[in-house]
């Protein structure tokens, strides 16, 4: 599959490598880390969103996970299908993180182990296929390090164009606006595409879609305080959604970082 952003593809798999190596001891927290970076990549929730489609999660974990009822032995044996096999993923990391699965209960049920915890387990048997499938579709080295990262930022920044700067009264008014829209947009259109994972539609739902569809206009319009605003109305709406939690955050910390930013400017300005 031809990936229109590779580098975004490429973060992610080195972050499902700093999952599989790091030290977390909290699944949640090592989900989270990965999970975030996902979101950065359309490509992959493009790809994850495709695979979704028509995908029966319940009927596919039935056939993946089950208990011998004599001998209590565990199978598990996700599907041979790459598109099923990251629906399949996909839906309990969704699950686990917004606590449809109870995590300490479903590693304990399916991920026992006499060599491996079962945090390790988990970690072998679904993140690493999930990443290997990324890597597969995607024609990428599942070793991708950091190092292979920078190396091509590096060669990307040397390689692109230098933007021309266009002087406008709105520029002049709020510099480097148009940067932040963009940076905004850009968390817009994650926070919906993560949305296509819920299964069932709901009027919170419909209110968190139509608060985002209506950031993103704002921004087309560059109107600060409308994005602003439509900001703050978007935490209250989207609580109950863990799975988007971090890119609201993220949203937030931008318009924050960008005030403070103005407000040191005008500070220099008067100063001199």
């Amino acid at each position: 599959m031809e990936a229109t952003n590779i580098l975004d593809v490429e973060r992610f798999v080195v972050a499902c490598n700093d999952v599989l190596t790091g030290k977390f001891l909290d699944l949640n927290k090592r989900l989270d880390k990965f999970l975030a970076v996902m979101t950065n990549s359309e490509d992959i929730l493009e790809l994850l969103a495709d695979c979704l489609q028509d995908f029966d999660e319940e009927t596919e974990f039935s056939k993946a996970f089950s208990i011998d009822k004599k001998s209590g032995v565990v199978r598990l044996a996700l599907p041979s299908e790459d598109e099923k096999r990251l629906a399949l993923c996909v839906s309990i990391f969704n699950d686990l993180i917004n606590e449809k699965l109870n995590t300490n209960q479903f590693l304990e049920t399916y991920f026992q182990d006499s060599k491996l915890t079962p945090m390790q387990n988990f970690l072998d048997k679904i993140v690493k296929p999930f990443r290997d499938s990324i890597c597969k579709i995607f024609e990428l080295k599942s070793n991708l390090t950091a190092d292979d990262i920078l190396k091509q930022e590096e060669e990307a920044e040397k390689a692109a164009p230098k933007p021309v700067v266009e002087e406008t009264v709105v520029e002049e008014e709020f510099p480097h606006l148009s940067e932040l829209l963009a940076e905004v947009v850009k968390s817009c259109n994650q926070v919906l595409s993560v949305l296509k994972f819920e299964k069932k539609r709901t009027d919170v739902l419909d209110d968190v879609e139509f608060v985002t569809n209506s950031i993103i206009k704002a921004c087309e319009k560059k109107d600060l305080m409308v994005v602003n605003g439509l900001v703050i109305g978007l935490n209250y709406v989207s609580k109950k959604f863990k799975n988007i939690r971090g890119i609201v955050a993220d949203l937030n910390n931008l318009i924050y970082d960008y005030y403070e930013y103005l407000a040191q400017a005008t500070d220099k300005t008067e100063n001199n």
